[in-house]
């Protein structure tokens, strides 16, 4: 008999042990929305008097996603400072709901008064014409009556924001060298396909290299081998009567991994069939690897012009 109750015990299934307790409710509208929609909209307008009048006594404010173990936030000085800096430096202002997004306002049994906001921040700072755009979620928290926001925390894409704050900078990222053995190598690309040597082109690409081409429409770049096919076809109906620098090509050399190539030329071609000139002004940017080895080709050409 022991054994029997001991299985059956065994048997009733957990979530009857489970217990639900209903600790508040969620609202899509609340009047503590409207005061929220209110708030953020004097926040990044400047507006300080409004904000002044919607926060509490003790307010805090801060970001959720400092990881400083003494972070304590800002205060109603720090708020309106904030608002102000942002209204004189940036323009076009926007934090709306992202998406299908909608804030939640939730009376809590427990712990009063919250609104949760789902949002995206747009600006733009028009010192230097950087735009900021991040998804912003906020929390804000009411005082005991229900009426004023003391509390105000958020969290955002700190990138960003550390992107805008490296472009208020000058920082150095690598050194430009008019010539370099680099140079000589994509001007070895125009050389072998003025000599007619096509095999030669492609000696110092990556197989498994990408070219974007500017004219391409249906996908956003060509392998080697579609691109090789390309120009097959191009010069099957074209001779190639001259390619000439234009100035001189740069090479950029990043203080992280490769560089870049950037060059510019005038083509001259002759259309086989009307026997007409045609002038092609290029501009291109090959990518190296760290070994010298092209992994990347853009091409910025009027390929309209050859048909």
């Amino acid at each position: 008999m022991k054994k029997i109750i001991i299985l059956t015990f065994l048997l009733i299934p957990l979530s009857s042990f489970t217990q639900k307790n209903n600790n508040g409710k969620v609202y899509d509208k609340h009047p503590a929305i409207d005061k929220v929609n209110k708030f953020t909209s004097a926040w990044i307008s400047g507006d300080t008097e409004t904000l002044k009048s919607l926060t509490g006594d003790n307010f805090k404010m801060g970001s959720s996603m400092n990881n400083n173990p003494n972070y304590k936030g800002g205060d109603i000085n720090n708020l309106v400072g904030q608002s102000r800096w942002m209204s004189n430096n940036f323009v076009n202002i926007s934090l709306k709901d992202r998406g299908q997004a909608y804030s939640d306002a939730i009376e809590y049994k427990r712990s009063g008064l919250f609104v949760q906001t789902f949002q995206e921040f747009i600006a733009w700072d028009k010192n230097n014409g950087f735009k900021i755009k991040t998804p912003f979620n906020a929390t804000f928290v009411f005082d005991k009556k229900g009426e004023k926001i003391i509390r105000f925390w958020w969290s955002d894409n700190q990138a960003v924001w550390q992107k805008w704050n490296l472009s208020r900078q000058t920082i150095k990222n690598g050194t430009i060298y008019k010539d370099h053995p680099y140079i000589g190598k994509v001007r070895q690309i125009w050389f072998n396909l003025a000599m007619g040597n096509i095999d030669e082109v492609w000696k110092d690409f990556s197989p498994n290299s990408r070219i974007y081409d500017l004219n391409l429409i249906d996908k956003d770049y060509n392998n080697l081998t579609d691109h090789q096919k390309y120009v097959g076809e191009v010069f099957s109906k074209y001779d190639l009567i001259s390619i000439d620098e234009v100035g001189y090509p740069d090479y950029i050399d990043y203080e992280g991994d490769g560089g870049t190539v950037l060059a510019w030329y005038n083509m001259i071609v002759k259309n086989k069939k009307t026997k007409k000139n045609i002038t092609l002004k290029f501009h291109s940017q090959h990518d190296f690897n760290e070994e010298g080895i092209i992994v990347t080709e853009y091409l910025y050409y009027n390929a309209n012009l050859l048909k």
